[in-house]
């Protein structure tokens, strides 16, 4: 999975304080490799193709003159050989149903959100941008503060919809930068900078 290297982390922190000069909105960047790392579906899957492949088996017994020890250090083998291959990460998120995957990541995202602390700002005007790596899963979560201001939120949803599209074609570094930018357009308009607002959030991305 892509991730982000020492420049590019830099230069999205640069980003951020930037984009904080103009509004007093304040921006989080999250990334997650995974939201949780989903072993119980890839597990099961590979318990139940064991018994598949045993119950095939059974049915070529006469074919097959093993002893009922080998039958079952064959089922364990089967088992083990399949439970590993499972845990591959393309694998393992192909295996679990897409409503999972995306259930699981916007619940991090939202836990996220409350955890930082990131509706106790003066004018609850903070903006988290979360993208799951692993389940190529993004969210952007406003405050109160904006949902209450924004006229057209299609200003909004074309912010979202491009930081999607960034994320999907690998270009990580590239949709926070975008995301942040046009979010910050839109902040500034209703929330512009004023002196003594305070910084309360690192401008450093977030990896977990």
């Amino acid at each position: 999975m892509t991730m982000m290297t020492t420049e590019q982390r830099d230069a999205l922190r640069d980003t951020i304080k930037a984009a904080e000069s103009r509004t007093s909105a304040e921006f989080v960047t999250v990334i997650a490799e995974s939201a949780e790392p989903y072993l119980f579906i890839p597990t099961l899957f590979a318990a139940v193709a064991t018994l598949l492949i045993s119950g095939v088996a059974l049915f070529f017994q006469d074919a097959l003159p093993l002893t009922t020890i080998e039958f079952f250090a064959g089922q364990v083998i089967i088992f083990t050989g399949l439970a590993l291959i499972c845990r591959i990460p393309e694998i393992r998120y192909a295996l679990v149903p897409k409503s999972i995957r995306h259930s699981r990541a916007s619940r991090l995202a939202r836990h996220m959100f409350l955890d930082l602390g990131m509706t106790e700002t003066e004018d609850r005007n903070a903006v988290l941008f979360f993208v799951a790596m692993g389940e190529r899963y993004v969210e952007v979560i406003a405050d109160v503060g904006l949902q209450q201001k924004l006229d057209d939120p299609a200003v909004w949803d074309r912010i979202v919809g491009k930081f999607v599209e960034d994320i999907r074609n690998g270009d990580v570094a590239d949709g926070f930068t975008t995301a942040i930018d046009g979010c910050a357009n839109v902040m500034a308009q209703h929330f512009p900078n004023r002196d003594g607002a305070p910084n309360r959030f690192s401008d450093r991305l977030i990896e977990i």
